[in-house]
């Protein structure tokens, strides 16, 4: 009995927290993401192909047009320049400070930038060569796009993404996020 009670309070008290007041009389401080994107991996003037990116975001509100917030994502890609035996995988872990508008509405100009780390591996294996290691590399990056309010805790977010490196390493593309505000 206590428990069902119990269970009733929380249930309750959950669909309270998620639809009480619309997002302009709400303080959401911080928001977890997932993104789903592709993207287009090179180094120099050599593209070493097109991947999927699947990731994930933590970010906190700064003020009412800043956050702050660190993403991860990873690629991979099969056949680097038509080789068979050759892969390349990345793991990028990002921190950026993003503008965003109108703090008061539901759409959301967002842009901006910041540092990151990238894992770079990379898998050879065309005699006479062969290679199996990952190197760190430092990047800087760049991002622009859109944020639709769903709710007053649910965000969709499309943007363009870019990252880039000593040795000219880029990562250019795409993604769609769903965010989740607490």
């Amino acid at each position: 009995m206590v428990f069902s009670v119990l269970a009733r309070g929380f249930r309750l008290a959950l669909v309270v927290s998620l639809f009480a007041a619309p997002v302009r009389a709400q303080e959401h401080r911080a928001v977890v993401v997932g993104t789903i994107g592709g993207a287009s991996l090179g180094h120099a003037d050599s593209e070493q192909g097109n991947a999927p990116i699947f990731g994930g975001a933590v970010g906190f509100q700064l003020t009412t047009r800043l956050v702050v917030e660190g993403d991860v994502h990873t690629a991979r890609v099969s056949h680097v320049f038509g080789r068979d035996h050759h892969d390349f995988t990345e793991t990028t872990l990002t921190g950026s400070v993003l503008y965003r508008s109108t703090p008061d509405g539901s759409a959301h100009f967002i842009a901006g930038g910041g540092a990151g780390l990238q894992w770079a591996h990379i898998d050879l294996d065309e005699p006479p060569f062969r290679f199996n290691g990952t190197e760190t590399i430092r990047l800087l990056h760049g991002r622009i796009g859109g944020e639709w309010d769903i709710s007053s805790r649910v965000a969709i977010r499309t943007e363009g993404v870019m990252w880039f490196g000593h040795g000219l390493d880029w990562v250019l593309g795409a993604r769609a996020s769903v965010g989740y505000r607490f």
